[in-house]
């Protein structure tokens, strides 16, 4: 019994002893694994990312880069949540507001640091807003005061904080970016876990071209390729965008100075019977200060006659803005010839003169605060698209920028959209529809 035991031990030994330096290694590299799994598994990420390749529509340059890429690249002080309201971001661990809201410090969250290793302080809060005044106060403190008190601010500052070359403090860093006569042509994300490739064309049918030869492999268009059901290997999602966009036929009301024959414009152009597509007004639905109830100047051909035979017109110049909307406005010339009997002649123009058009038919857009200063105040010729000049108009959108109590805000910018549709500056259409067609691995 004492003899077996013996050669069992010196057999063990003997063992132990020939393949010591393995089982001395495989320990080591036990030891490291499970004290180096979370950097190891970065480093496997980073050797091994996956890749997505989105075609983006239009050209941009490094002040208009859609903010849906440039958050990914860097965030700004506030953020801008789904409903339009704002709050302080991951750079900001508190914000305190003066009374009368004319200066707004925010203490930094200076554990941060940017892509290029340099911590994050309060010199870096670098944005050139006109009206306003950025003072560090010491390292993670800076106060921001303005001019005059204007409710919209805080919205304007959740633009993303970048230093030089796209070095910001989000979780995507610029891998590398390429330009084509002023714009971005091509532009490489890259973070812990995967790889962003935007590629930019001028138009939707690029964009399609695109996707199709194998350049992109995610595409967002306005409508359905004819041949999308010939064997393409996609997932196809469809989504209306009801903040970022509309359609709808903007006014010259100098020319068109009548608020009757606007309307009755209004009740001769077919609308969409889809009401999630249907667009009232130029706040968002999403929005906390959209007002649903409006006037809607639904399809109502008896009713276009009946206020157009007071206010007859002979012609109207229809000019497009945009070539997706040519087939939107040939409907359009049609019910106006038919239901008015006027002539409509129809023109596309890229670039069209403002001072001198009678109706525009093209995409506006829905900012993310529902200040519509710029868009509809009679001061702001450049911008004041309709040349609407209406003074209780004029009163409501300077009142909503000094306003910062919520419910006042919101019974403000109601009553402005509930004056706007009636004065009928422009005949608001609906909300593009947009596919997200993605390849399937």
């Amino acid at each position: 019994m004492f003899t077996k035991i013996r050669f069992r031990l010196e057999l063990y030994f003997y063992y132990l002893k020939k393949n010591l330096l393995y089982l001395l290694l495989g320990l080591g590299v036990g030891v490291i694994i499970f004290y180096f799994q979370k950097p190891l598994k970065l480093f496997l990420l980073r050797i091994n990312h996956p890749v997505q390749k989105i075609g983006i529509e239009g050209f941009y340059n490094a002040v208009n880069l859609p903010q849906k890429i440039t958050q990914k690249i860097s965030p700004g002080l506030t953020v801008i949540n789904q409903n339009g309201r704002t709050s302080p971001s991951t750079l900001v661990n508190k914000l305190e507001i003066s009374p009368d809201h004319l200066q707004y410090t925010f203490f930094l969250n200076t554990s941060l640091f940017w892509h290029d290793g340099k911590k994050f302080n309060s010199t870096d809060i670098n944005y050139q807003i006109p009206g306003l005044t950025i003072t560090p106060n010491g390292f993670n403190k800076i106060t921001i005061t303005s001019d005059k008190a204007y409710a919209p601010l805080e919205s304007l500052l959740s633009r993303s904080l970048f230093r030089k070359n796209f070095i910001g403090l989000g979780s995507y860093i610029v891998k590398n970016i390429r330009y084509q006569d002023g714009h971005i042509q091509y532009l490489k994300l890259q973070s812990v876990s995967d790889i962003i490739i935007y590629r930019f064309y001028q138009d939707q049918s690029d964009l399609l071209n695109a996707f199709k030869i194998g350049e992109v492999d995610q595409i967002q268009i306005s409508f359905l390729p004819p041949d999308l059901e010939s064997g393409w290997k996609v997932n196809l999602n469809q989504n209306i965008a009801s903040s970022e966009s509309y359609s709808a036929i903007f006014l010259n009301t100098q020319k068109l100075d009548n608020k009757q024959l606007r309307q009755s414009l209004a009740y001769a152009t077919p609308k969409s019977a889809n009401n999630n597509e249907r667009c009232l007004s130029p706040i968002s639905p999403s929005s906390w200060a959209y007002n649903p109830n409006v006037k809607e100047y639904s399809f109502n051909p008896a009713k276009a006659r009946e206020f157009f035979e007071k206010n007859k017109i002979d012609s109207i110049n229809l000019t497009v803005a945009n070539r997706d909307l040519l087939s939107v406005a040939e409907n359009i010339k049609k019910n106006w010839e038919d239901i008015l009997k006027i002539k409509v002649d129809i023109k596309f123009e890229n670039q069209i003169n403002t001072d001198n058009y009678e109706a525009i038919l093209a995409y506006g857009s829905v900012p993310s605060d529902p200040d519509q200063y710029v868009f509809w105040h009679s001061t702001q010729t450049r911008t004041n698209l309709t040349k609407i000049n209406n003074p209780k108009i004029d009163k409501l959108l300077e009142e909503g920028r000094l306003t910062f109590d919520p419910l006042e805000r919101k019974r403000i910018y109601q009553e402005f959209q509930k004056v706007l549709l009636e004065e009928l500056p422009v005949i608001f259409l609906q909300y593009p529809t947009i596919y997200t067609i993605t390849r399937n691995p």
